[in-house]
């Protein structure tokens, strides 16, 4: 199998195993509190650096599963398959999850954050009518997250425009060229 073949197949498994570990991560945070991830700020940040290790980490094995060396493009490349696997099982659970599972959560997740957003406005010591001007600017949340088209398919864009940045930066990092030899003794011919 050449190269480029492998590094596909490598990343699709590695994307795959991700998805997973993802759709298992979010079920578990929804069952344990289904509003949790969209008000707390110190687990979305946990959350994003939990899956920037995953993506590190499978970068680093498929390097080493195709002999050690790869270019940037290589790794770019395996990055992009990994993270668009990721953005089209997160979209596609997350219209399940709004639609099917718990189709009450984009009205439950709305409420709790305009009461985070209304809470913080408050520790900053802005007045009723001044909270309340931020609250009509912002717009209403719940259109926001409900499971639409254009909901998903923005969701779709963001998610990937997001990926792609973090796979610019993985694969700069990441890739490796193998060390220059100079072959110094002649050759027999």
């Amino acid at each position: 199998m050449d190269k480029s073949a492998q590094i596909s197949q490598l990343s699709l498994k590695y994307g795959f195993m991700l998805a997973a570990v993802s759709i298992a991560l979010s079920l578990t945070m929804h069952f344990i509190n289904p509003v949790l991830v969209y008000t707390n700020v110190m687990v979305s940040i946990g959350i994003f650096i939990l899956f920037i290790t995953l993506l590190v980490v499978s970068g680093i094995n498929i390097r080493k599963e195709i002999g050690g060396f790869w270019t940037f493009g290589e790794a770019f490349k395996a990055f992009l398959v990994i993270s668009l696997i990721l953005a089209i099982t997160a979209t596609i659970y997350n219209f399940v999850l709004m639609k099917l599972i718990d189709p009450d959560l984009p009205a439950k997740a709305a409420a709790a954050i305009e009461d985070a957003q209304r809470a913080m406005m408050e520790k900053f010591g802005l007045g009723n009518d001044e909270i309340d001007e931020a609250m009509a600017k912002a717009g209403n949340m719940q259109e926001k997250l409900e499971p639409s088209f254009k909901n998903t398919f923005t969701s779709f864009g963001v998610s990937i425009a997001s990926y792609g940045v973090i796979s610019l930066i993985l694969a700069a990092i990441l890739k490796k060229k193998p060390p220059v030899t100079f072959n110094t003794f002649p050759t027999e011919g």
